[in-house]
Parts: structure tokens; sequence; C-alpha cells
């Protein structure tokens, strides 16, 4: 008898968990990034990294990860938007932008996938990272590599991507962060039929 009522709690909560995930991707768009979403980017950033990755790192990491959002910051996106070279994309519903990510073509980089706290493990970051293959695969790119946080490792496995090595990233003032070498072969099989 238990069982049954364990079993129909966890179907119950799973039916429930996929209701909500179809109403969020209803109401969210994956476009490119443009230079009006500079700070909306630069904010989430903040957010996520000073949310999701507490946990995993130690305070004066996160504060050299992700410094207080100000103009400076906010302009080196635009800066980044304008030149072309990192490809920007993000994840935007009514109230506005959820989620970004990007790659850098000409180095064969996933440089990052960010999704708003408050929107975790509801399968935007997944969107935006289906996007970003599919763009880097209409660009001729057919690996993608990249650092990872150890707090983003699982999402990028579920993903396909694999461990190269673990090591550490340099950041500003000399702080090192724990991070995770990791790179996919990307398919038409997988970018045509994930989306």
């Amino acid at each position: 008898m238990g069982h049954c009522g364990d079993r129909h709690s966890f179907a119950s909560r799973a039916a429930r968990q996929r209701d909500r995930r179809n109403r969020v991707w209803d109401d969210v768009e994956i476009r490119p990034a443009t230079a009006a979403d500079a700070v909306a980017i630069i904010d989430l950033h903040f957010a996520a990294v000073h949310e999701t990755a507490a946990a995993f790192y130690p305070r004066e990491v996160l504060d050299r990860w992700s410094s207080l959002p100000d103009e400076a910051r906010y302009q080196r996106i635009r800066d980044a938007i304008a030149k072309g070279e990192e490809r920007l994309l993000v994840a935007e519903e009514p109230s506005g932008v959820v989620g970004f990510g990007s790659i850098v073509p000409r180095l064969h980089e996933l440089h990052a996938v960010y999704v708003h706290p408050r929107l975790g493990r509801q399968g935007i970051g997944s969107r935006i990272l289906v996007q970003l293959e599919r763009l880097a695969t209409d660009l001729d790119v057919w690996q993608l590599q990249m650092e990872a946080s150890v707090n983003a490792e699982a999402f990028y496995r579920r993903a396909g991507y694999e461990v190269v090595e673990r090591g550490v990233h340099r950041l500003g003032g000399g702080i090192e962060m724990a991070s995770v070498t990791m790179k996919k072969r990307l398919s038409v099989w997988v970018v045509s039929h994930l989306g």
C-alpha cells in the first residue's frame, strides 16, 4: 500500500513539474542579444553566480567571478555584442530576460549558459544550449569546448559534454576557482532533433 502511494505521489510530482516546465517554455523566447539587453545580462549573471554557485565556491571567488554590476560591465557586454566575435543569445519571457548564453565560434568555445535562479531547473538553460549548438553548426563549428564551473558540470554532462580535465581558472587578482574543461562533438542529428 505504501509503495502505491509513493508511486502515485512521485507521478503526480513529475506531472506537476512537466506542466510548470511547459508553461515556462511557452512564455520564453530565445533570440540574439542586443545592446539593450546588456543591463539585464549582467544583472542576471550577478544573481546566478551569487545564488546558484554559492554552495560551491567561497565568497571571494564569487565576488571576483561576478562583481557588483556597474556601467563598465554593461559596456563590456554592449561592446561584445557590437563586435560579434562572441555570439550571445538571451531567453526572454514577458517580464524580461531570464537567461543567456554565448559561444565564441572562432575559438570553438562555449562561453556560458546562465539562468536566473528563480527559474532554474525548468529547461530554460537546456533550450539556450540547444540554440547555441545550432548556431555553432550553422557557422561550421562541429565541436565546442568550455571551462565550466563545478556547479555546472552536471548540467553539461546531461547535455552530452565530456570532462577533458579538472583544473583551476585564474580570475583577476590572482584568485583561482576550481573548473572543469569539457567538450562535445556536435552532430547534425542532435542539433536538428533537440529543439
